[in-house]
């Protein structure tokens, strides 16, 4: 009895496209409770909708009504949705476009893929249409990552969409999804080849760096790297070659430093390769020693030099692996210099002294050898820092060394045995 009371207190509603809508998220709770009277609200509902005079309002009305009858499980839903597909034809095509834009958004909640591919062809404004589609293509796209098992079928539907998809930045957008449809059901090949139509340069950045990760986190990208690198030089001659170093820091992030290198070099620039190894050291230090080991000795040398820069200047961002990794990449001494000094800075003299013995310019070597001296002054190693001071090979250097080095033991010794003297008292 209470469920007619509220059936027929509806009619007070005023505005008809409420009255109409919540006659039939009635009938939706009625049908899901298995009470008969969900067909009598779901028919006063369509009567309340026919009642409003303004039409792109009604197919509002109409579609919701629609909604809530799929979503209660009534398949006759499609019913008002055809309908609302035929009548809608004598609206202005503005007004139109809005009716099918709302239908698409339903059936894409609903999970109804086809259904809405249709909806979304009668837009006739491009632009609107466009953006629809890449919205379709979205969802199935997820739809592929949650069931694997109609992917074939879903990928079919992205090909599909992507042929009514006409206009830019739109068509980058909905290849962009086409890729990831490729790469949620495993056709690698397929994804990376796609990679190629794509025609807006940040868009296509993103992507392919998407890619490569994935197949990355996959445990697959070794296989394709050959591919990757062909597809980035395509993407390059027709993006630009400036395109090509965010390419090559995508490879030099997931680790593959030969493939980053052999980009960079299409372009040229040591900068380049400098700018990539600072980025990795600030993002992904593991990802460091690879890049450094693809190295020539010329470029190692400048890149070098500015990573451990970078790391003198932080020493946060150091780790031994990386600091190694430098120190194999090349024998230039300015570097290795570097090198020893953030050994000295971490409290890692000995290594720091295997580095300065190795030396063959007198002038690093001196500079190096002092610098460790003072600083086994400083922890309280005066025999140590005058050992050191002692294969300083240049006589006169090392005597000023060793000089400062007694000197500084002294004033260290002296505070804590003698009471500051302010003069004689006589």
């Amino acid at each position: 009895m209470l469920v007619k009371e509220i059936l027929s207190s509806v009619d007070v509603i005023a505005d008809g496209y409420v009255k109409s809508t919540t006659y039939a998220k009635i009938g939706e709770r009625l049908a899901r409770t298995h009470n008969e009277l969900y067909r009598e609200a779901f028919v006063m509902a369509v009567e309340a909708a026919r009642e409003i005079d303004d039409p792109p309002t009604m197919f509002r009305a109409l579609l919701s009504i629609g909604y809530s009858m799929a979503k209660a499980g009534i398949k006759s839903f499609r019913r008002v949705y055809n309908s609302v597909l035929e009548d809608s034809k004598v609206l202005p095509q503005s007004h139109r476009d809005v009716v099918m834009k709302t239908a698409v958004e339903y059936l894409l909640s609903l999970g109804y893929i086809g259904d809405a591919i249709l909806f979304a062809s009668e837009i006739h404004n491009e632009k609107l249409r466009n953006k629809v589609l890449v919205e379709i293509l979205a969802r199935n796209t997820a739809l592929i990552g949650r069931d694997p098992l109609k992917a074939a079928y879903r990928l079919r539907r992205n090909k599909l969409v992507l042929e009514y998809v006409t206009r830019e930045p739109y068509r980058s957008r909905a290849l962009a999804e086409v890729v990831k449809g490729y790469l949620y059901s495993g056709n690698y090949e397929n994804a990376i080849l796609s990679l190629r139509e794509i025609v807006d340069r940040n868009l296509a950045k993103h992507i392919f760096k998407e890619v490569v990760f994935y197949l990355k986190d996959k445990g697959v990208l070794g296989h394709h790297i050959d591919l990757l690198e062909n597809v980035a030089d395509e993407m390059a001659e027709k993006l630009g070659r400036d395109f090509l170093p965010s390419l090559a820091f995508a490879f030099a992030l997931s680790g593959q430093g030969f493939s980053a290198v052999r980009l960079v070099r299409k372009v040229g620039g040591e900068e380049v390769l400098e700018d990539i190894a600072l980025e990795l050291l600030l993002r992904d230090g593991d990802a460091l020693p690879g890049f450094l080991g693809a190295l020539n000795e010329e470029e190692a040398e400048s890149v070098g030099k500015a990573v451990m820069n970078a790391i003198l200047e932080r020493p946060s961002l150091g780790s031994d692996s990386i600091v190694r990794a430098v120190e194999n990449s090349t024998g230039s001494e300015d570097v290795l210099v570097k090198v020893a000094r953030y050994y000295i800075v971490t409290g890692k003299l000995g290594e720091a002294m295997r580095i300065a013995r190795s030396l063959r310019t007198e002038r690093l070597r001196s500079i190096t050898m002092a610098d460790i001296a003072h600083n086994l002054v400083k922890a309280g190693r005066v025999e140590d820092a005058i050992d050191v001071a002692l294969e300083v090979r240049d006589a006169r250097f090392s005597s000023i060394l060793i000089s400062e080095i007694l000197l500084k033991a002294l004033e260290q010794e002296l505070p804590g045995r003698v009471k500051s003297w302010n003069g004689s008292r006589h």
